[in-house]
């Protein structure tokens, strides 16, 4: 697909990939994502009318949950990946707001009775002071009383589906390349995207760091967060390091 010895411009992360997201994560199944979100608003007795969806990305979820009624706003720290939120958001008619705002400064916006934030985004801040930075800017988003549910994968998730990995696909006027592998506490996702119709050949480099729960835990004893439950994967089971993935759900 690429030529060897072709020197690749990098550029930041998902500033191309936004063009193709939807399609390299066409996979992942929002609805059953809402589902799950939906019951833990059950369990959790909380029934907010208003959500944030942080690192909404191409606003998928975002948009699954306002077909469900919910009022919903959306943060993101890609300006192209917003692009493509909106263009969806106007092409489906709703009128959803999306913020380009960054996880460790979300001044100036209100308050909401719901906060997000999942697909692992809370690993891509690469270091314990930047997930304590954030819990502190994510509670200042979150009305008094209202619920905040994140995730985070797991060691045992990279291991399992990125200690080396290569896959490669292709779509109308566009192919790429995805290597994956894991060293280090640090999960890299390095992309190579050629879009044929205009000649253009980037790579991006996605980095996440992999916390142990015990950090994640302790970070969030000493936040400002009522911390409720911590969930293995799509369940309600209690998490350990086994688990693949794993929900959080916190109170104002």
């Amino acid at each position: 697909m690429f030529k060897r010895k072709q020197k690749i411009p990098e550029v930041p992360s998902y500033s191309r990939l936004a063009a193709i997201y939807d399609y390299v994560m066409r996979h992942v199944d929002y609805v059953h994502w809402s589902d799950y979100i939906e019951s833990l608003f059950v369990r959790h007795d909380a029934v907010p009318p208003r959500i944030l969806d942080l690192a909404c990305g191409t606003g998928s979820l975002a948009l699954e949950l306002r077909r469900r009624a919910y009022g919903v706003a959306g943060v993101d720290g890609c300006e192209q990946m917003l692009v493509k939120a909106r263009e969806k958001a106007k092409r489906q008619g709703y009128d959803i707001l999306f913020f380009h705002k960054d996880l460790l400064d979300l001044c100036g916006l209100e308050q909401y009775e719901g906060v997000l934030c999942l697909y692992d985004s809370i690993n891509y801040l690469m270091s314990l002071q930047d997930v304590e930075r954030a819990f502190d800017e994510i509670h200042q988003v979150v009305a008094p009383g209202g619920i905040f549910i994140f995730d985070i994968c797991t060691e045992t998730n990279s291991l399992r589906y990125f200690r080396d990995m290569t896959d490669r696909d292709k779509g109308d006027g566009f192919s790429y390349e995805r290597r994956s592998y894991y060293n280090s506490g640090i999960q890299y996702n390095e992309f190579k995207i050629e879009f044929s119709d205009i000649g253009e050949v980037v790579q991006e480099v996605h980095q996440q760091r992999i916390y142990p729960l015990a950090e994640i835990t302790q970070i969030l004893e000493s936040s400002a967060f009522e911390v409720e439950a911590a969930y293995d994967g799509f369940g309600t089971t209690a998490p350990t390091e086994q688990s693949d993935r794993v929900h959080f759900v916190l109170r104002a």
